[in-house]
Parts: structure tokens; C-alpha cells; sequence
């Protein structure tokens, strides 16, 4: 960040981190200190005339502050909701002053590519994707935990030969990118893994976070579960995201109870598509995400629930309970 803003002018940082994050927070606020005494940062910067201070802002936990405007007005004291752009951030960003705003993950590749040329660092990774990925492996997988491999690298190799493979079952699907993530199935576990090919099939990068599901998962379900985390973290400043996530929760929940029918499908597929199109920021635009990978790739899935009343997973029993009862 220091050698951020010695390249842009900015003689200010910070760094927003959840509040959660108790241990992460602490080791941030050790490591400035620590960086303040080596005159890496403070008053003159190696002794070179530069200045440029860190300081840590902790947030209350909003997942829509992942959201740049959102998360500058959280910096700001203000409530986290996202603002229409134009004006963006190096324009006008932090207290209306030019801000240049990067996750973490970005600005810790400086220091290697100053260090180690722009050339070393592109021959790592993908035409389009230079670089490496940290991961977070986790679900139905023998190894868990944070992983780093260069972009590119395919689901099969991080999941079998990193991962560990399925600890008692058979690979069913992966959600990349968090609860706004897409459902990847078997059919792409040789995909490169960057950011053209997961936007090609409907998944994103985004902080990556990487869900392995087995046969007992079922796909319904799971786009229920993540509708539920965009529906409940939804800023509500605009009407599609704050309604349409309720709208589709609603519907994903009665499918999985087997009280839905053939319209509420076709109704879910246009909320998905109102979402994508009308939704103020990235929260609502891709919430649909988990919703539509489903529907593509497990469109079976949703007919036995609402067709047979039956979950193929066995996992949502309550649909053939519900279907047994009425008959």
C-alpha cells in the first residue's frame, strides 16, 4: 500500500476489516507498528521525504460492503450502502478525495513485481489472468484450509490432487466465489480456473472461497441456502435486491418443501433475470448466480421436487413427506 500511494501521491491508507476478525485485526495493527519503526511507514518513508500513514478501520460485518462505494461509506462513518457510479472512486471516493481502492490480495503482489519484474510475474498464470489464486478449500473435501496455485490451474488438479479428493462419497459440484458464486459440476473439472473460463460457465472468482459438494448434497437446497445469506445481507436501498431476493427465497424454500409448482419455476427464472439487470450493485446483480447454475446444470433436480415431490439427494425429505401426505 506504501508503494501504492508513493505512485498515485495518497498519504493516507486504510485497510477495512470485519469485526469478526478478532486475530487478524490484532496482527494487522502489530505489523503497522512494527512497519512504523523500520520507517516503512509514517513521517518520511526510508527517509525519503515520503509520508504515508495506515490505519485500520474495522466494519460491523455487511457482506454488501464488499462493494467499493459501500465500503468507502463504511470508512466514513456512514450507513454501508453502494451509490450509483459516476462519479467513481479515483474521481471522487474517500471524503470526495481521489481514492484508489484494491483488496488486499492485489496490493500484497506489488512488493514480487517490483521485485521480480512485470515479465516473471505474467508468466505465471493464464493469457487473461496473470498470477496466483488463494483458495479457501472447504465442504465435502479431504483437505481443508487455504491453498495458493497460479491461475489456471483446473478444478480437478486443486480438488484431487491438493484437496485430497471426497472423503467418503463422489464429486457433485463446487461453488466458486461465495454465497454470489455459480454451482460447477462434474462436467468441468478439467476447466482452467481463471477469470474468463468461471465467468463462461456462470461462477465468478470473486474472494475465492471454494464449496465441494458430494451425491448427498442437493443442488435446490443449496441454491436456497445461498439465496437466503444474499436475502438476509441485502442493504435494501434498492427495490430489486431487497425484494427480489425475498420473491426467490420464498420460492426456492417451497420448492425444497414440495409446495411449489411448474409457474413458480418460471417465475424464479425471471426474478433471476430482473435481479441481474435492475439491481443498483453487485450484492443483487449477482445473487442469482447459485440460481441460475443450478437450473442449468441440475435442472432434474428441481423437477423431482416439484414434479415428483421427491429430493434425488434424499436430503429435502420433507418433499416427498409433504407429497405422501397429500395423497
Amino acid at each position: 500500500m506504501a508503494i501504492a500511494g508513493y505512485a498515485v501521491g495518497a498519504q493516507q491508507g486504510y485497510i477495512y476489516v470485519r469485526g469478526e476478525y478478532g486475530l487478524a485485526i490484532q496482527r494487522l495493527q502489530t505489523a503497522i507498528k512494527q512497519a512504523e519503526r523500520e520507517h516503512l511507514l509514517g513521517s518520511r518513508v526510508l527517509e525519503q521525504g515520503f509520508q504515508f500513514r495506515i490505519d485500520v478501520r474495522i466494519g460491523a460485518g455487511a457482506f454488501v460492503c464488499g462493494e467499493e462505494t459501500a465500503l468507502i461509506a463504511s470508512i466514513e462513518g456512514k450507513r454501508g450502502q453502494p451509490r450509483q457510479r459516476p462519479p467513481y472512486p479515483p474521481e471522487s471516493g474517500l471524503w470526495g478525495a481521489p481514492t484508489l481502492i484494491n483488496n488486499v490480495e492485489t496490493f500484497a503482489n506489488i512488493p514480487a513485481i517490483v521485485e521480480r519484474g512485470a515479465e516473471w510475474f505474467s508468466s505465471i498464470g493464464t493469457a487473461g489472468s496473470k498470477g496466483t489464486k488463494v483458495f479457501a478449500l472447504a465442504g465435502k473435501i479431504v483437505n481443508t484450509g487455504l491453498i495458493e496455485v497460479p491461475m489456471g490451474a483446473t478444478l480437478r488438479e486443486i480438488l484431487f490432487d491438493i484437496g485430497g479428493g471426497i472423503p467418503n462419497g463422489t464429486f457433485k459440484a463446487a461453488q466458486t466465489g461465495g454465497p454470489s458464486g455459480g454451482c460447477i459440476p462434474e462436467q468441468f473439472l478439467d476447466l482452467p480456473v481463471d477469470y474468463e473460463s468461471l465467468a463462461r460457465i456462470g461462477s465468478i472468482m470473486g474472494s475465492g472461497g471454494l464449496i465441494v459438494m458430494d451425491q448427498t448434497s442437493c443442488m435446490v437446497d443449496v441454491a436456497r441456502f445461498f439465496m437466503e445469506f444474499c436475502m438476509e445481507e441485502s442493504c435494501g436501498k434498492c427495490i430489486p435486491c431487497r425484494a427480489g431476493t425475498v420473491q426467490m427465497y420464498d420460492i426456492l424454500r417451497r420448492i425444497t418443501t414440495g409446495d411449489a409448482g411448474a409457474d413458480d419455476l418460471e417465475m424464479l427464472k425471471s426474478l433471476c433475470e430482473l435481479l441481474r439487470e435492475t439491481s443498483l450493485c453487485g450484492l443483487g446483480q449477482t445473487a442469482p448466480n447459485p440460481v441460475l447454475s443450478t437450473l442449468k446444470y441440475f435442472p432434474q433436480e428441481y423437477e423431482a421436487h416439484i414434479r415428483e415431490g421427491r429430493c434425488p439427494s434424499g436430503h429435502c425429505t420433507t418433499a416427498h413427506a409433504g407429497k405422501e401426505a397429500l395423497a
